[in-house]
């Protein structure tokens, strides 16, 4: 079992007030690594379909049922790391084939829900996440691989596969949904399942996959919405996570979950191994989300050695059968543990709040998970709840679960006098006497990380005024923002006057259960920037290594000998970008520090996108021992846009490691900079003289060799790939003949993840990323593909004389350099066409190719030179 190793690696998460200089120091971390093979998997089925979720303390998997066999099983893990298998959770025959089985928790029940073998779904019910889960509805329909959602004023959603889509249902009750589904907009251009739905920062947020499970292109999209209903609309860089080459491909079928920490997130998805016996072999992967403002990537896919999901600070299960050393109580009630139901206290009157609380503080900044239930009948003014920011008796807060008014309460008391801060109804059927999870978001400072930046910026400054919103790192000075969700339903969110403080339970009148606690002392994705990267992949500038200002950011006095860089307060800047994310804004003498990890030592190319904001501006990379990684500059264009600087070829060792990024001279926007592997590009020629081919992919199509041709049938859509993934800069060149005055004809650059879209009849011919440059009857097209088609610019054809040889073949020549692309026709000197890709999502490596659809076509003279 790969899933739990040890491994000594370099990995020392710095703390706060690390010098930017310092180098890690090496300590023994924990590590898994994709893909994850547990023991008791189905046989020849492995891990499909992989659902993960959270319940007092443990989380919980289950995975698709091989199609001879019924039953669904389930294993649970304190960690995300050590699984243990609890065997079968139902064996009803029902469940045979069983297909996606999800489950969500609500009121004392877990209800399951599953599609077996995909036609139509039941819902099942257990009072335990290992079951026995019993059968509790009919077969509804709704075809195949269900999800739920839980709104913050406890309407449920279900959603479902269509047939032009996610579609979307409002539920009448867990076991129930007979509303008409709607579209969403959440679609891949073909079978489109596997939707997962989340709330963040009151943004609806939609995962879903697509379009054949034993495709290679099968890949993972995501889209947002200010509905749980719709219209989501996708992310610009979709698909979020996709690999068609290599060590792991067909990536699909995710579910999210929070990690132990309470703050990181990750993704849980599969991916294909082939055929097996009894439907395709698959097993679990994971990788981690990070956050920008309202848009998310995915770290992945890895399959290298990754750190463990980091744990609390502090936690504990009461699995025992006493309080221990960690806990002090307070008040006249009277606190026991019993190993099987946790933590309880039989109360005082309502008059007295019998507490027990931590004896460890929390830091100003940082988030926190309660499992409450009350164990008695509730009487007039009688609650139970969680305590948090406890510094004494006369000053913390409480949550309160209220039964007789069936309401939520957030008080503070400060200096011995208690104030309301909130309250909010809690659901019709809310039942006190089952477990409810309280969590506490308690963000330090004056902004409460209000746009989900978490600790990008580390607070202070956010750019110019109107740039940006204000953002917080927990610790910072101020009022505190508070959020508190009950079940996951947020039932308050607002200011406070607490700070840091133990955490623990409280209750008034009711004899009370308190099950799994825990704090980690960050809040709405601020340990982002502690985590170490793995390369290749993207690192969001804002992300960058916490750290106290004037040590990590500015210069390390009031001034420099010459004056030259005055001490700034503050942290660096940040501003808004269109999408509800933040860039950096860096100024001459700042720099900012990134963890990364390259999975292996070799060459590298870098990539930074960035607009200057003075006219020249230059900045480097240098690693934890002051050695230049490389150097970058830039000049300002006129209309101020984005551009990519990028430098090749780069050595770089495998392992942890600490970039710091300094700015020169100038002032600049930085967005993103990302690592992708690097291959030296070689002249090479094929002119198909040798009657074959090798050496080329073809991936759709009728293709054959004739005459010293490269030939493609008008059949069907054809496309064929040579050349090696990590070429970058290159000139190519070939002849084309398309046959008829119809269809279009021509050569992909860039090109990576190609997959073979016209198999499992997905009926596609865009399934590639790169550039396509081609002709048709109307003219010459650049389009950008990208599992989708996106027209760049277009141009007449150009005049005959210019661009056919004697042979009457169209001469076609392009060039890519950085995210340049420039097209030349025949013997012509200067581009016919030129176009410099400014989105956030430049393609700036991959093969060659050429494709067709609707003609046949002939390819001759391919040739690929480097540019010097």
């Amino acid at each position: 079992m790969r899933f739990g190793k040890w491994l000594a690696i370099a990995m020392l998460l710095l703390s706060a007030g690390a010098c930017s200089s310092a180098e890690p120091k090496p300590e023994s971390v924990r590590t898994w690594s994709n893909p994850v093979i547990l023991p008791d998997e189905w046989e020849e089925y492995g891990l499909g379909d992989p659902f993960i979720f959270a319940f007092n303390g443990y989380y919980y998997l289950y995975v698709s049922t091989r199609d001879t066999d019924a039953g669904i099983k389930v294993w649970s893990s304190p960690d995300l790391v050590d699984w243990t298998y609890r065997g079968l959770c139902t064996e009803d025959p029902v469940t045979t084939a069983a297909y996606a089985p999800e489950v969500r928790y609500w009121n004392g029940k877990f209800y399951m829900y599953t599609s077996p073998a995909g036609n139509g779904h039941y819902v099942l019910e257990s009072e335990s996440p290992v079951g026995p889960f019993r059968v509790a509805t009919d077969n509804f329909g709704r075809t195949i691989d269900a999800s739920t959602f839980v709104d913050d004023d406890g309407t449920w959603y279900f959603y479902y596969a269509g047939t032009g889509g996610i579609e979307a249902a409002r539920m009448n009750s867990p076991l129930s949904v007979t509303a008409p589904g709607s579209p969403t907009g959440a679609y891949m251009d073909g079978w489109t399942e596997g939707p997962t739905v989340f709330k963040r920062n009151e943004r609806y947020y939609m995962t879903y996959t697509g379009n054949h499970v034993f495709s290679n292109g099968y890949r993972i999209d995501a889209a947002v919405s200010e509905s749980p209903l719709g219209p989501f609309k996708p992310f610009e860089g979709n698909p979020v996570l996709i690999r068609t080459e290599g060590k792991t491909v067909g990536l699909g079928h995710n579910s999210l979950v929070t990690g132990p920490d309470l703050d990181s997130m990750y993704m849980i998805y599969h991916n294909l191994e082939g055929p097996g016996v009894v439907g395709p072999l698959r097993h679990m992967n994971m990788d981690r989300l990070f956050w920008n403002g309202e848009t998310f990537t995915v770290a992945g896919p890895t399959d290298s050695p990754q750190p463990a999901p980091a744990l609390p600070v502090f936690a504990d299960r009461f699995e025992r059968d006493s309080l221990g050393k960690s806990w002090v109580t307070s008040g006249t009630g009277e606190w026991s543990v019993d190993p099987g139901k946790g933590a309880g206290v039989r109360a005082p009157d309502s008059s007295d709040i019998a507490l027990l609380r931590t004896k460890s503080k929390t830091e100003p900044g940082y988030t926190a998970e309660f499992y409450v239930r009350s164990e008695s009948e509730a009487q007039a003014e009688s609650r139970v709840g969680a305590v948090f920011s406890y510094r004494d008796e006369q000053n913390y807060g409480t949550v309160w679960l209220i039964p007789e008014s069936g309401r939520m309460e957030l008080t503070e008391r400060s200096d011995g006098k208690e104030r309301l801060l909130g309250s909010a109804a809690l659901p019709a059927d809310f039942d006190y006497s089952q477990w409810h999870k309280i969590r506490i978001e308690h963000a330090a400072g004056s902004t409460g990380n209000a746009r989900g930046v978490g600790n990008a910026g580390n607070g202070g400054r956010a750019g110019k005024a109107g740039e940006a919103e204000k953002v917080g790192k927990a610790g910072d000075a101020g009022s505190a923002e508070i959020r508190v969700y009950i079940d996951e339903m947020r039932k308050f969110a607002g200011p406070a006057s607490t700070g840091g403080g133990a955490i623990g339970y409280a209750a008034a009148g009711l004899d009370g259960r308190f099950g799994y606690i825990a704090y980690s002392n960050d809040v709405n994705g601020s340990s982002d920037g502690r985590v170490y990267r793995p390369l290749p992949g993207q690192v969001q500038a804002v992300r960058y290594e916490n750290g106290k200002e004037g040590k990590a950011y500015h210069a390390v006095s009031k001034a420099t000998a010459d004056g030259k860089f005055p001490y700034r307060p503050g942290a660096l800047s940040l501003k808004s970008r269109e999408d509800g994310g933040y860039v950096l804004s860096v100024q001459e003498g700042e720099w900012a520090n990134y963890l990364v990890s390259p999975g292996e030592s070799g060459r590298y190319s870098i990539h930074f996108r960035i607009r200057p904001l003075s006219e020249n501006a230059s900045f480097r990379l240098r690693d934890q021992k002051k050695r230049k990684i490389a150097e970058f500059s830039a000049v300002q264009e006129s209309a101020g846009e984005w551009q990519t600087a990028s430098v090749q070829g780069i050595e770089l060792p495998a392992g942890p490691q600490r970039w710091k990024l300094e700015v020169m001279s100038g002032i600049l926007e930085v967005d993103r900079f990302w690592v992708e592997r690097y291959q030296p590009v070689e002249k090479w020629e094929d002119n198909f003289d040798d009657g074959n081919d090798f050496g080329w992919t073809r991936f759709e199509g009728m293709w054959s060799v004739k005459d010293g041709e490269l030939r493609a049938s008008s059949v069907s859509p054809a496309k064929s790939l040579t050349g090696e993934p990590g070429w970058s800069d290159y000139r190519v060149e070939a002849d084309l003949q398309r046959m008829d005055n119809t269809g279009r004809a021509g050569i992909l650059v860039r090109a990576s993840e190609p997959a073979n879209g016209l198999e499992q009849h997905q009926n596609r011919n865009d399934f590639v990323r790169g550039y396509y440059i081609y002709v048709d009857s109307e003219g010459l097209h650049l389009d950008k593909i990208n599992y989708g088609t996106t027209r760049l610019k277009s141009v007449p054809f150009p005049a005959e004389a210019a661009s056919v040889s004697a042979d009457g073949k169209l001469q076609l020549k392009v060039s890519v350099r950085g995210a340049t692309i420039e097209v030349y026709t025949g013997s012509s000197s200067d581009p016919v066409l030129s176009y410099t890709d400014r989105s956030a999502n430049p393609l700036l490596r991959g093969r060659i190719g050429v494709q067709s659809a609707d003609v046949a076509v002939r390819f001759d003279r391919v040739k690929v030179q480097p540019l010097q």
